[in-house]
């Protein structure tokens, strides 16, 4: 197997495949040695803020020397952004490894599971073969039924911010989806939650409660703002003091404080983190396309977000950081998303748009993006058949002393960074 055949066997629609679900999985990591019984996690489950909450956590664990495995999904360009070790990626050659392995295992059970469910197998097998000391566990959909599920009681468990996302799997009311995302919590594990909808807490603190499970909340009051730029953040903490958080907007603060939390856990658990590491850790923070500043005159902006909660955290940021200013957006979506409410709360703040189709199958047609910009919200919107041609149709139509925001979908990032060299 080679790296091209390695993606094949991922991604392959030609593939037949089925759903494991966490029994199967179990099987599948038992003939695999049972890696996930060789390190320790850090799992994190939520509607928004997953990400960044998992890249700064893992930032600091490795800033206090432990060698630190990160999963996250989807990715921006290839899988191997998904598995990272120390802020490294997975090699080709690794990646190929793993996903020899994992055929091998199938093969013995008999078929192929879904993607992201190989691809989970994939990494808990890497990250035992590389001896990570704590793996930070991204959730993909849910909490409860997820394939990340397959791990033992994690060192702690995270609860980002929640909104109704994926309803058709996780259900139609708050409560119902942070009963999915509690389901993350086992016996005795540490939670963390990000403070909000008293509802949501609620469900969450029954679950814990049942499992005899310590709950903290998250309260992003604990950071004051001291100074603020489309480039960074700093932060006053009471415990720590100054902070230098390089992701904008008022929504990475929550996240921030979804990690100061979970270090405060693992400090008890015995894990040596000292104030210079978390401070060091968060300033040292990556991860891309989430307001992200791509280029000056005209302001370039990418934000991968594709749900309306980020949606709005998006624009409060572009209100936040240029007052009063109208946006040129660049937008890409997928046709199974809200689209109504994501478009909404752009064109409260948009010049015009410049719409273009993402990489996806699911992604809308440009065409009829833009007359459904047209006619409901009666602003500016035409179409592009490239991300290259959409960025210098959006470029063209800010000026020098406008702002472009590309937005929509986390597809649309991975190809407008690309673009731009990234």
């Amino acid at each position: 197997m080679d790296y091209r055949q390695a993606v094949e066997f991922v991604e392959s629609s030609s593939i037949v495949r089925e759903r494991y679900g966490l029994e199967k999985l179990q099987q599948a990591l038992h003939l695999l040695g049972d890696p996930h019984h060789h390190t320790e996690f850090v799992h994190i489950a939520g509607t928004n803020g997953k990400g960044s909450t998992a890249a700064m956590t893992a930032s600091v664990l490795q800033t206090a020397g432990y060698r630190t495995g990160l999963y996250t999904s989807p990715h921006l360009m290839r899988y191997n952004e998904r598995m990272q070790i120390d802020g490294v990626p997975i090699s080709d050659e690794d990646f190929v490894e793993a996903a020899s392995q994992v055929q091998r295992v199938c093969e013995q059970l008999g078929g192929v599971p879904i993607v992201f469910e190989v691809l989970t197998l994939m990494a808990l097998w890497y990250f035992a073969q590389q001896r990570c000391d704590i793996v930070v566990l991204e959730v993909g959909i849910g909490g409860l039924l997820d394939s990340t599920n397959v791990i033992p009681s994690p060192k702690v468990a995270i609860i980002t911010q929640l909104g109704m996302d994926h309803t058709e799997t996780l259900g139609n009311t708050l409560e119902e989806i942070a009963a999915q995302k509690g389901g993350i919590v086992k016996e005795g594990t540490p939670t963390v939650m990000a403070l909000q909808e008293p509802s949501a807490v609620a469900v969450v603190q029954q679950i814990c409660d049942k499992h005899h499970a310590p709950l903290a909340l998250a309260d992003p009051e604990r950071l004051r703002v001291l100074d603020a730029s489309v480039a960074s953040q700093t932060l006053e903490d009471r415990e720590y003091g100054k902070l230098m958080l390089p992701l904008a907007g008022a929504h990475q603060r929550k996240n921030a404080a979804n990690v100061l939390e979970a270090v405060a856990m693992l400090r008890t658990q015995g894990y040596r983190i000292s104030d210079d590491d978390v401070r060091e850790g968060i300033a040292k923070t990556v991860w891309p396309a989430r307001f992200e500043r791509l280029s000056t005159a005209p302001d370039f902006i990418l934000d991968g977000g594709h749900n309306p909660q980020c949606l709005h955290a998006a624009t409060a940021a572009l209100r936040e950081y240029y007052p009063g200013q109208k946006v040129v957006f660049l937008v890409g979506m997928m046709a199974d998303k809200d689209t109504d409410h994501m478009l909404a709360e752009m064109a409260s703040i948009a010049k015009s748009f410049v719409c273009i189709r993402p990489d996806s199958p699911r992604a809308m047609q440009p065409q009829l993006l833009a007359q459904q910009l047209t006619e409901r919200f009666h602003l500016p919107a035409c179409a592009c058949g490239s991300v290259r041609e959409g960025i210098a149709e959006a470029t063209r139509q800010a000026g020098k002393e406008g702002v472009v925001c590309a937005l929509g979908s986390l597809y649309l990032a991975g190809e407008v960074r690309a673009a731009f060299g990234r």
